[in-house]
């Protein structure tokens, strides 16, 4: 690591803050780029890139008149990159098996028995346990009241949806939940078997938790022309 004491007095990681700046930059930087993002002169620039190459944290590809510079080790794929690839995937999808919304849930739960989730196994039971005495094994209320605050164990791609519990029925052995300001919900349905397939995770994942039977279903797509009043209901039923 190289700190440099500044005239402020103050420490600069000259080497973290470009390597930080390359990583954030997947399609590679050169040093004019760097230069001006850092505020730092080429020669401070190029001086702490030729470290980071000897160190192989960074290697350069020449296009042109200039060489460009990546990551050696990409720490993390762009969240827009992401969004953007699967949004195209599921469009594809819906375009090839139109009305095929039993095919998506099918999709949901097998992609959570090998994916791995925030948390781990036993989470939601083992602190249903800690947080709530049941006293009656068919007295679901309390996990679904519980439901929301794990909900990013299932949140899936994005970061922005939120969760609001809407209301019980069967005898509180169902409840009803309003996906909304989903990053997969805008103004159309085009990515809308995102949802099933979500409804597909939530049934297996709980359904493994509680060691119980889950149905999970739409029951309700609604899309606006303004996409914060979008939204999916989906039912969780538990047996």
């Amino acid at each position: 690591m190289n700190l440099v004491i500044s005239k402020k007095n103050e420490f600069i990681d000259y080497e973290n803050e470009i390597l930080d700046f390359v990583r954030e930059n997947h399609s590679g930087v050169t040093i004019t780029d760097i230069s001006k993002k850092t505020e730092y002169s080429r020669n401070t620039v190029s001086k702490y890139v030729a470290i980071l190459h000897l160190k192989g944290m960074i290697y350069n590809e020449p296009v042109g008149r200039y060489n460009l510079y990546f990551s050696s080790k990409k720490s993390f794929i762009s969240k827009n990159i992401m969004h953007s690839m699967f949004k195209a995937i599921f469009l594809t999808m819906k375009n090839l098996f139109p009305d095929k919304e039993d095919l998506y849930k099918e999709f949901g739960k097998e992609l959570q028995n090998h994916f791995d989730y925030r948390y781990s196994k036993g989470f939601f039971s083992n602190n249903i346990k800690k947080k709530i005495a049941l006293k009656d094994i068919k007295d679901f209320k309390p996990h679904f009241e519980y439901f929301v605050e794990v909900f990013n164990s299932f949140n899936v791609l994005q970061d922005t949806v939120q969760v609001t519990h809407i209301k019980y029925e069967n005898n509180y052995k169902t409840a009803i939940y309003r996906f909304y300001n989903s990053e997969f919900l805008e103004t159309n349905d085009d990515y809308i078997f995102y949802f099933y397939m979500i409804a597909g995770i939530i049934e297996t994942y709980l359904g493994g938790e509680l060691n119980r039977n889950v149905n999970s279903n739409i029951i309700d797509i609604h899309i606006s022309d303004k996409k914060e009043e979008s939204y999916v209901d989906i039912s969780i039923e538990i047996e």
